[in-house]
């Protein structure tokens, strides 16, 4: 009899991981606990076999017996056949978001890898090859594979774990020989030449540049300056793919990548805006709508981005051909094309857009504007708020639990707890847009320099504080260990009109009549010029009327954000000053 022990942790793996991404409808999944690590790397050893792996995963493997439940295995080989991925679902049922989030492992829904297989398929390439970035447990890989029988794949993906359920997966759907599985960094990869197009498809790793290392960092900006671009080093690690797959394409091939749709609009989304409307040749740009969360463990909103390197440069070669021999008519460069995605079924479909001259999106830094046609043009009798007011975000404290003044703190003299706005409802529920009293506001811990010439008492105090401080780490932080001295927390002087800058609503804005100052849970607008406190309030009254949540920059769910940049675009008329 074969032992239960052994065969038990196969059995409730297969059956945990029922039929994930068949469900996939762009809700969140309820499904039941996962089974254990080992007993996920024990079907994976089954399903690959013998087939050869790298030394990394050869350790892994070593730690696990095989599964030996013929009956497990057979059913998870025929869901895999099917198209669905319960390895991958039981890999992120064993291992939460918070967990995957810094490495990158987003796992892209099944209507969402269909429809941009979809999309490859309707440009009617005969693909060669396609290269799957960051590859997963092989979702698009396998999609490929099965709707281009004629190539082949170049599968990439760093986590060993992860490589491993992408060759369980091939293995299983019998696509394992026409498949190269590479375990490591996809910034290191180098293809050689094929007979015909190559695809690039996936979903490029989102790690925030905090944990990028400086070496990747200085690669990236080396390599963007070679190509004649700028960038900045908080680039997240899906432009360091994006800039890749621009290094490796040649004309002739084509793409599409799904990304977290904000480098539309930040400052470090300029080097992708470039890449697009350059060399790397940018198509269809599809944003999904706020209220479509796509990816359940993250809160963004997904952009589609579709891409035929080198297709700008042969079309002006082409043209520049045509108008030199007289052979033919001068032609322009392709446009961009943009589209709002508002229902599911659209991600299956992704139709065509509306069309924006390449030469405008190259001006415009705000492309999330170009899926409204562009930015509205400013009307006789209208100013930007930038005209006004430089607007600043309030002062980063870098531990708020502890320059935010509580009872779990040790006392501290007065003198020392600035009345401060912590709260973005300390703005939003302002009686009458107007901030009246500093009775009600939290204290910000504010101490000086140089704590030689205080009072004996006061520095008693402070120390006590300050050893309670660090207890709670707030030395330790970015913030502090950039900060001389690390406890010295300088607050701005009060800004006369503040504003909240992240909701699922338009910002809320108050006049500052009692002079509170501001931590970086709201902007501080700073007039450039002498106004009023009439023309203040007719301001404050006059925004808090007309912004909508369309000039800001929105996430999955309705979450809208506003940068100073952003909120000095605010148009507004000028007679409002008289």
């Amino acid at each position: 009899m074969r032992d239960q022990n052994a065969r038990q942790p196969c059995a409730q793996a297969a059956t945990q991981a029922a039929r994930p991404t068949a469900r996939v409808a762009l809700e969140p999944l309820h499904t039941p606990p996962a089974a254990t690590a080992q007993a996920l790397l024990g079907l994976a050893k089954a399903l690959i076999g013998d087939a050869p792996v790298t030394e990394a995963e050869l350790q892994l493997l070593q730690t696990v017996p095989a599964c030996s439940d013929a009956a497990t295995l057979a059913a998870l080989t025929q869901d895999i056949r099917a198209g669905q991925d319960p390895l991958g679902a039981m890999f992120c049922q064993l291992f939460h978001a918070t967990t995957r989030r810094p490495e990158g492992q987003t796992f892209t829904p099944e209507p969402v890898v269909r429809g941009m297989v979809n999309w490859a398929q309707r440009q009617g390439r005969p693909v060669a090859r396609l290269v799957d970035p960051g590859a997963g447990s092989g979702r698009y890989t396998l999609a490929g594979l099965r709707a281009f029988p004629q190539a082949e794949a170049v599968a990439v993906e760093k986590d060993p774990l992860v490589a491993l359920l992408l060759r369980a997966n091939l293995a299983a759907a019998g696509l394992a020989h026409r498949a190269t599985v590479l375990v490591g960094d996809y910034r290191e990869l180098a293809l050689a030449p094929v007979p015909g197009p190559t695809l690039f498809i996936g979903n490029p790793p989102y790690v925030r540049h905090h944990d990028i290392s400086p070496g990747w960092k200085t690669w990236y900006a080396y390599c963007l300056a070679h190509a004649g671009l700028k960038g900045s080093q908080l680039a997240g690690l899906h432009l360091h793919f994006f800039l890749k797959t621009r290094q490796l394409a040649a004309p002739g091939d084509f793409g599409v990548f799904v990304t977290a749709a904000e480098w539309m609009d930040v400052n470090y989304g300029q080097a992708l805006r470039d890449m697009l409307t350059d060399g790397l040749g940018g198509t269809e740009i599809y944003v999904v709508a706020p209220e479509l969360q796509v990816f359940e463990d993250a809160m963004v909103s997904a952009a589609i981005t579709c891409f035929a390197p080198g297709l700008w440069t042969q079309t002006a070669s082409a043209t520049a051909t045509a108008t030199a021999t007289g052979t033919g008519t001068a032609s322009v460069a392709p446009a961009l094309r943009f589209q709002s995605i508002q229902a599911p079924a659209d991600l299956l479909t992704l139709p065509p857009g509306r069309e924006i001259p390449r030469e405008a999106a190259r001006q415009e830094r705000k492309w999330s504007l170009l899926l409204r046609g562009g930015r509205p043009p400013r009307r006789p009798g209208q100013m930007e708020l930038g005209e006004l007011f430089q607007v600043s975000r309030g002062q980063v404290t870098g531990l708020n639990r502890v320059w935010v003044h509580s009872s779990a703190a040790p006392p501290l003299p007065d003198a020392y707890l600035i009345p401060t706005i912590t709260d973005a409802a300390d703005i939003s529920t302002a009686q009458g847009h107007e901030i009246t009293s500093l009775d009600r506001l939290r204290r910000v811990v504010c101490l000086p320099r140089d704590l030689a010439p205080l009072p004996a008492a006061h520095r008693r105090a402070i120390e006590t504080f300050l050893d309670w401080a660090r207890q709670q780490g707030a030395q330790d932080g970015y913030i502090a260990r950039h900060r001389k001295p690390w406890w010295h927390v300088h607050l701005r002087d009060p800004a006369p009109i503040v504003m909240t800058y992240m909701g699922r609503r338009p910002p809320a804005f108050a006049f500052n009549a009692a002079g509170a100052r501001l931590i970086n849970v709201a902007h501080g607008l700073y007039p450039r010029q002498p106004l009023t406190e009439a023309q203040l309030r007719r301001l404050v009254q006059w925004l808090n009327a007309n912004v909508s949540i369309e000039a800001g920059r929105v996430y999955a769910g309705g979450l809208t954000k506003f940068e100073p940049s952003e909120a000095m675009r605010i148009l507004l008329p000028r007679d409002l000053l008289e």
